[in-house]
């Protein structure tokens, strides 16, 4: 996989991420969000088991397995505090901040000592200036406690990205996909256990909210996970991170082009339509290293 497909396989999970919305609203609101981590993740762990048993049962040192374990404990954490934050911010805020992950990340690599090209540092100060015009907290002050929940989500999920991206260079993907879910699951059940010791008894199984389930078992949990850890081989943290903050164009489109039975409807203001386009225009500026390629034009027109 070069750098060109490696990026359109990012670009498919941002995708498919975004319509995230979608799918949950369609799930009932009483039902515990530890409760919906726990099956989604058990269902997705289940299917690439009945697809790829061989690959997923392959012997695996014991630094791996220490290293999976810690992977799947903290991408259910950022998911559980991801899920409490969004129920205190309304769905245009709630995207906008969840891609303060992109501002986070250079900071993280820079404590580990990584250089971080110009155009990087001006592409994500593009998307900090249209997640700040997008994000009205003025309005309304209950937003507050979830955009600081938020913001700790994003470092949490910055941090995921950089292990993940180490990881899965070093790992089969499909094996580390699945055990990643497996590990999510099994934290998320023992969770839900003590919150709700009938588990999957208490819950009503209606066929709208089994069809949502298992539709994001597969496209968010399966698909993607395995999508996006494939494309991690060739990405690097950075590149990734960018190419996920496009998921505010995504969501927005959606959530304001789909009809009221599917997604929770936002209004297309002149501010979140700016901050939309300088966050698309700052994941380009992000990627496209300007210095490298006017030398090389230069060194093409010399000869």
């Amino acid at each position: 996989m070069n750098k060109t497909q490696s990026n359109f396989c990012l670009l498919c999970v941002t995708l498919c991420w975004s319509t995230e919305v979608i799918l949950l609203k369609n799930i009932p609101s009483d039902v515990p969000s530890i409760a919906v981590t726990a099956l989604t993740n058990l269902i997705g762990c289940a299917i690439l088991l009945l697809l790829f048993f061989k690959k997923i049962f392959r012997p695996i040192p014991k630094r791996q397995i220490l290293r999976v374990v810690g992977l799947g404990a903290l991408n259910m954490i950022y998911n559980l505090l991801m899920l409490l934050g969004l129920q205190y911010l309304n769905v245009s805020t709630g995207i906008f901040t969840l891609s303060m992950t992109t501002v986070v990340l250079p900071v993280l690599l820079l404590l580990k000592r990584q250089k971080i090209k110009a155009n990087t540092w001006i592409g994500v100060g593009l998307i900090l200036a249209g997640i700040l015009l997008a994000v009205n907290l003025h309005a309304d002050w209950s937003q507050l406690p979830g955009v600081g929940i938020m913001l700790v989500v994003c470092f949490l999920r910055a941090f995921y990205i950089i292990k993940l991206n180490e990881t899965a260079k070093e790992m089969e993907p499909i094996q580390l996909s699945a055990l990643i879910l497996g590990v999510v699951a099994v934290l998320s059940i023992f969770i839900w256990l003590f919150y709700q010791p009938r588990t999957f008894f208490a819950l009503t199984y209606s066929a709208e909210m089994l069809s949502s389930v298992f539709t994001y078992s597969y496209f968010i949990c399966a698909f993607a996970t395995v999508i996006n850890i494939f494309a991690q081989k060739q990405a690097t943290p950075r590149t990734a991170s960018v190419i996920y903050s496009l998921e505010i164009v995504f969501s927005t489109i959606f959530s304001a082009t789909l009809p009221d039975i599917l997604v929770d409807r936002i209004l297309l203001t002149p501010s979140l339509v700016i901050g939309c386009v300088l966050v698309a225009v700052g994941a380009f500026v992000s990627e496209f290293d300007f210095v490298t390629r006017m030398a090389a034009w230069k060194r093409r027109r010399a000869a």
